[in-house]
């Protein structure tokens, strides 16, 4: 089962807009709805008691949107993002990824959902050290087994030229740097053309130059493949760049 690890992020919160109306028209065109968050509680047992981590949350979010959930410590946004992971589920209320619900799912239907809907990007990159850059972008075609060997190199290393590392292809993650094993992660969360991609602060362990070169090639990722993108940041350059900031509080969407 995977395991996302949200790192927590306390800032006042504000709608950032780069280009006036321009955003809001690109928000306006974005219309068809792929997470559907409905009236969702969620509990925990905590001791004897039990606690609530989200009360009654009703969020969309829409195709090809780049958006930020933020909120301060036991706001409940690791919560909600690991339920939009499909790593939890609700304990009431309904949670849609791309029309599937999550609530009435079994856990092998929920892993297919994950390998075939979803990509992950974290802030610690997650790679494995004993594979190549081709190995490790290579691993979720592995594990749909759908694609011919052949399938899979093309696909590979279309992808890892992507992300500007065809030269860096046969190296591992110890022979690279902090900003070329987080697009090592992009290339890994984008090989198997997901409709949404998480980000778990992909920008957190990176300088300055380089965290806005990750920006701007999971931006121009966005714009050309429409894949929508949700972070956890704390990271003003990614808040400065997303369309929308859904902020959080005592387990409730607040008010924008």
């Amino acid at each position: 089962m995977v395991e996302i690890r949200w790192t927590i992020y306390s800032n006042t919160v504000q709608l950032f807009l780069n280009s006036g109306e321009s955003i809001m028209s690109d928000l306006e065109n974005k219309t068809e709805v792929i997470v559907e968050i409905k009236d969702v509680y969620k509990q925990y047992p905590l001791g004897r008691v039990m606690v609530d981590a989200l009360r009654g949350v009703n969020m969309d979010l829409y195709k090809g949107e780049f958006a930020a959930l933020v909120g301060p410590s036991g706001s409940g946004k690791s919560t909600l993002l690991n339920m939009i992971g499909c790593v939890d589920v609700p304990t009431s209320g309904t949670v849609l990824i791309d029309g599937n619900d999550i609530g009435k799912m079994k856990e092998k239907d929920l892993t297919k959902l994950r390998l075939e809907k979803l990509g992950f990007i974290f802030q610690s990159f997650n790679l494995i050290n004993v594979l190549s850059v081709y190995q490790n972008v290579e691993m979720p075609l592995l594990l749909q087994g759908r694609y011919t060997k052949a399938e899979r190199d093309e696909k590979v290393r279309k992808i890892v030229e992507r992300v500007g590392l065809t030269k860096f292809i046969k190296h591992r993650p110890n022979e690279l740097s902090g900003g070329q094993r987080q697009r090592v992660s992009i290339a890994r969360a984008l090989i198997t053309n997901p409709r949404i991609v998480l980000a778990d602060e992909p920008t957190a362990n990176l300088d300055s130059k380089t965290g806005k070169e990750i920006i701007d090639l999971m931006k121009e990722i966005n714009e050309q493949e429409h894949t929508t993108f949700i972070f956890s940041t704390h990271d003003d350059r990614v808040v400065s760049r997303v369309e929308r900031v859904i902020p959080i509080e005592d387990g409730v969407i607040k008010k924008q």
